[in-house]
């Protein structure tokens, strides 16, 4: 790895570089490069304002709008605690018009099943629907029959139509980054055969490297893999791409050395309150001729441990869940430090284990990585949920652990005194 050169640092508002990114010197055609951006960008006043689309194309970042679509906001996040959102197909796109998800999920059997909806949303229409814009779908007759569905909007001509018909279509979040908005558009550019090979209302979905005459395979279809919540978006951006490509995974960048040459990434950070701060780091690829497989870990400058850490846990649990279905699992982390004005970002795990203390077989169910600002004397707080349990999870009885990780690696587990009964998978009937 070459020596830090610190190229420009750029922070406004409340979300700041924490360290730079520092350079990277790589062989092309060695292992990609992860770097964590949570450890290099800290908003101490974030909250979970974004929702973070993991799609075969890519990573989109969607900072949402809560304070003036609050019923919008909190519908769309009740589905993602459920998991309604993990495989959903992007089952319809109109060049030039939009793209549309969140009404079909694609199963592990596979198949396709209709996704199950709450009752429908009271319409909060206001922010135009511009190009980028995020806003519920809805029936033609009703204003408020929006329900899971969304579509992504990309052309701001379409403001003109979305804003006037059945009320005006809610706009409840934006795409931040050129990164995000090159993954809609992406998607946007996937082909869609004319006649459809699929009945209606999938006729319209795009397909990726489909031949005409076959079968719909699975790895044909645009995904949206999964929909979580975060209080940082991020976008990545390399200026020479066929020397190392930039791409994001939630929130760690990963860069692939191609060939010889130099590329200038540009990483800006998001804060949930809509500000902005700006890294920019080099990377010097030299001619390879065998391909690495050691990963380059770039590793972020030390951070003081939490003072005192301590970790709580409440919240309902069911007593049973069926492993590839849906559950409703939700814990409150709470996080004291024994002394006050403290700030710093804390991944927490929701954890199955044989054990009261934690083993190497243990099965995440939920996590989440947030900024936690510590104040005297008043905790903080963490969501996690899980909507969904894991197909391939041994069935079986577990203890339920909260692990808290620090940037510095260093780990706290806790017993939650409650178990959670593991029944295995079950067939159920596909509805199209």
């Amino acid at each position: 790895m070459g020596q830090v050169e610190h190229l420009e640092t750029r922070a406004l508002m409340t979300i700041a570089a924490a360290t730079p990114l520092p350079d990277v010197t790589v062989a092309a055609g060695a292992a990609a490069v992860p770097v964590d951006l949570g450890s290099h960008f800290n908003d101490p006043t974030a909250t979970d304002n974004f929702a973070i689309f993991d799609t075969s194309l890519g990573t989109i970042p969607v900072l949402m709008t809560p304070s003036t679509t609050p019923k919008t906001v909190a519908n769309f996040e009740s589905y993602i605690n459920k998991g309604a959102y993990s495989n959903s197909i992007v089952h319809r796109s109109v060049p030039g018009f939009v793209w549309q998800a969140g009404g079909f999920q694609l199963t592990t059997k596979p198949d396709v099943a209709t996704t199950a909806t709450d009752a429908p949303v009271q319409n909060e229409f206001g922010a135009s629907n511009v190009r980028g814009t995020i806003a519920m779908a809805k029936l033609g007759s009703d204003p408020n029959s929006a329900t899971s569905q969304f579509f992504f909007n990309e052309s701001d001509a379409n403001a003109a139509n979305l804003d006037k018909q059945n009320g005006g279509f809610t706009v409840f979040g934006r795409v931040v980054g050129q990164s995000g908005l090159a993954v809609m558009d992406a998607i946007a550019a996937a082909p869609v055969p004319s006649p459809g090979p699929m009945a209606s209302p999938l006729d319209s979905a795009p397909l990726l490297n489909y031949k005409a005459g076959t079968t719909v395979q699975p790895s044909n279809l645009v995904l949206i893999k999964s929909v979580t919540t975060a209080d940082e978006g991020f976008s990545a951006v390399s200026d020479a791409p066929a020397v190392a490509s930039a791409s994001l995974q939630g929130n760690k960048l990963v860069v692939t050395p191609l060939a010889a040459g130099t590329a200038k990434i540009t990483v800006v950070g998001y804060g949930s309150d809509g500000s902005a701060a700006t890294e920019t780091f080099r990377v010097t690829v030299s001619p390879g001729t065998q391909p690495s497989t050691t990963p380059i870990a770039v590793k972020p400058q030390a951070v003081a441990p939490v003072p005192g850490l301590s970790v709580t846990a409440r919240g309902a649990l069911p007593a049973t869940a069926i492993a590839g279905q849906k559950a409703r699992i939700q814990q409150t982390v709470g996080l004291t430090a024994s002394s006050g004005a403290v700030s710093q970002r804390l991944q927490a795990e929701l954890v199955l284990s044989s054990t009261t203390s934690g083993a190497s077989s243990d099965s995440t169910i939920a996590s989440k990585a947030a900024n936690v600002r510590f104040k005297a004397g008043v905790p903080a707080r963490m969501n996690l949920s899980a909507g969904r349990l894991d197909s391939a999870l041994t069935a079986g009885t577990y203890r339920v652990l909260v692990s808290v990780t620090d940037p510095n690696g260093a780990k706290t587990t806790i017993d939650t005194g409650k178990t959670l009964t593991v029944q295995p998978p079950q067939a159920k009937p596909i509805r199209r």
